[in-house]
């Protein structure tokens, strides 16, 4: 089935404000733990590659939201229509795999996190369940506001609380890396590291992925001309957060720093929250990724109110979100070595969403000609860094994958933050 030119579209009422949020609470959570590890690999250079990586996330967010209009007479209505428009149904279905992917992964992986943080927490309290309960409440209680949110305007809500929970966290792990300073006076720091400069430039680079929820986001926007200053400042606020978690992180524990950088951090009451609050931001996330799934498939499958009665509607709804949460929680619960799986398919669809999609399709529909030299420059540079980070990404998470299989069930539950 195709997409109907009507199906999913919505009242553009919903504010910018809430269109900053979902983008911070979409992206913020996938960089803020693993970052102050990956300038411990990079060295200090790892601060200008974090800046270098804002500025390319703001400028192919823009460049992507640009080709929904492309035709200058109606909206696209997703990422993967931008690839059918410009390559047909073969680009259609190549970007909705890589897009796919990424909503869908980013929610495993975050069902996933939410109930080992959960079984860690509790378990030093004293309750002890099996790992996969913990997982599996998880999935329940994101399915809560799956069912009862329709769209990315109303999970602002959401959205908004994710964010606050990831401000608790950074200034929780920089004010007790800073306590622990004379503790860690020893530790040794680099400008530039070369061994570990790619893995690192690949760390960060999927640090700033999430853009597969821009078109929903902005579709809600009762001012979708304010789209750019909302990215902006979407992106700035991330980049802030990024720095001030790395670099503290980076300047107290040095070549040590681990990630996620919570198992650097003295034990204590200020850790537990730490984890609480990442605990928190995941779960809040998680909707943002799912619900703009859900978006889509719904349009594929009419289910909306031009189809079908408010009821029914709901009904369909209802049952479809439902049965997909059911599914990625299972595959949470009892897949093995889904955060490697994950992790590969992020290297993949990361560089391919968020840095190389938005430009070819741009050129394809524009014409590389509407650029300006120094513009051409700039995305050839960006093209290179996404090679970079694709094939280096890809190699690190292919190790890691074949690492655990090797090793079995010796070895520890692991997943990236």
């Amino acid at each position: 089935m195709e997409y109907d030119s009507h199906a999913g579209d919505h009242d553009r009422n919903g504010s910018s404000f809430g269109a900053y949020f979902n983008i911070v609470c979409a992206i913020a959570g996938t960089g803020t733990l693993q970052l102050p590890y990956a300038l411990s690999q990079s060295g200090w250079v790892g601060v200008g590659l974090i800046l270098l990586s804002t500025g390319i996330s703001i400028y192919t967010g823009s460049l992507l939201i640009k080709c929904l209009y492309y035709d200058r007479v109606s909206r696209l209505s997703d990422y993967s229509s931008i690839g059918k428009a410009a390559f047909g149904k073969p680009g259609m279905i190549f970007i909705r795999v890589f897009h796919y992917s990424i909503q869908i992964g980013s929610a495993i992986v975050y069902i996933l996190i939410t109930g080992l943080n959960a079984h860690q927490l509790f378990e030093a309290m004293g309750v002890v369940l099996d790992q996969k309960v913990w997982v599996l409440i998880a999935g329940v209680i994101v399915w809560i506001p799956y069912i009862l949110l329709k769209t990315l305007k109303e999970v602002a809500i959401l959205s908004v609380l994710g964010v606050l929970s990831t401000l608790v966290l950074v200034f929780v792990a920089v004010s007790v890396s800073l306590i622990d300073l004379p503790n860690n006076v020893q530790q040794t720091h680099q400008t530039i590291n070369i061994s570990g400069f790619p893995i690192a430039l690949a760390s960060i680079c999927f640090s700033f992925g999430g853009n597969v929820v821009y078109p929903h986001v902005e579709q809600v926007m009762a001012h979708p001309k304010s789209w750019n200053k909302v990215l902006r400042a979407a992106m700035l606020t991330i980049c802030v957060l990024y720095l001030l978690i790395s670099v503290a992180g980076y300047y107290v524990y040095g070549g040590s720093t681990k990630s996620p950088i919570y198992d650097s951090l003295p034990a204590g009451p200020a850790t537990t929250v730490a984890i609480i609050m990442i605990t928190f931001h995941v779960l809040l996330a998680c909707p943002i990724y799912l619900t703009s799934f859900a978006t889509e498939i719904e349009a594929i499958f009419r289910i909306d109110s031009t189809y079908y009665s408010k009821y029914k509607e709901r009904i369909l709804r209802f049952a479809l979100r439902t049965g997909i949460l059911a599914v990625l929680t299972v595959i949470a619960m009892f897949l093995p070595y889904i955060s490697d799986f994950m992790s590969l398919f992020g290297a993949l669809s990361n560089t391919v969403v968020v840095f190389i999609a938005p430009i070819v399709l741009y050129w394809k529909l524009f014409g590389w000609r509407s650029m300006s030299k120094l513009e051409l420059l700039w995305c050839g540079v960006i093209l290179l860094v996404a090679a970079v980070g694709c094939v280096l990404g890809t190699k690190d998470a292919i190790t890691s994958l074949i690492a655990h299989i090797q090793c079995g069930s010796a070895c520890e539950t692991h997943v990236k933050h």
